[in-house]
């Protein structure tokens, strides 16, 4: 897996494709066994840094701030077309639950982004 940070909170994680080729082959029809992308907290050109141009099969947002949620930015693997949108479009996770995609689990956990329980600055997951 490949970790890589953009800057400020957004991070890009890129697993290894799958080696067996029995998974390979078993997964082709379901695009499992090619890389899988996640992008984290995309922020927003407003802060003073560029965003990359980022693909990805998954977006993650912690909270709903504009240095957090800039889930434009990034467009979606050719793989997966939003009818509503037209486009290839990220499954995007901004919430607590579980959850999965392209065999990757994932478990959004509520918290607070202020020690007032958020009622100063809001949720996170």
């Amino acid at each position: 897996m490949n970790i890589i940070w953009h800057g400020q909170s957004l991070f890009e994680l890129i697993t290894a494709p799958a080696k067996n080729s029995f998974t390979r082959r078993s997964f082709a029809s379901q695009n499992l066994a090619g890389q899988i992308k996640i992008v984290i907290d995309p922020f927003s050109e407003e802060i003073g840094l560029k965003v990359p141009k980022l693909e990805a099969d998954i977006v993650l947002v912690s909270h709903s701030h504009h240095d957090h949620n800039n889930v434009k930015a990034v467009s979606g693997s050719p793989s997966q077309i939003s009818e509503k949108l037209g486009r290839a479009s990220p499954f995007l996770i901004s919430g607590p639950g579980e959850y999965e995609i392209k065999n990757v689990f994932i478990q959004g956990i509520a918290s607070f982004h202020d020690d007032k329980k958020g009622e100063a600055r809001g949720e996170n997951t």
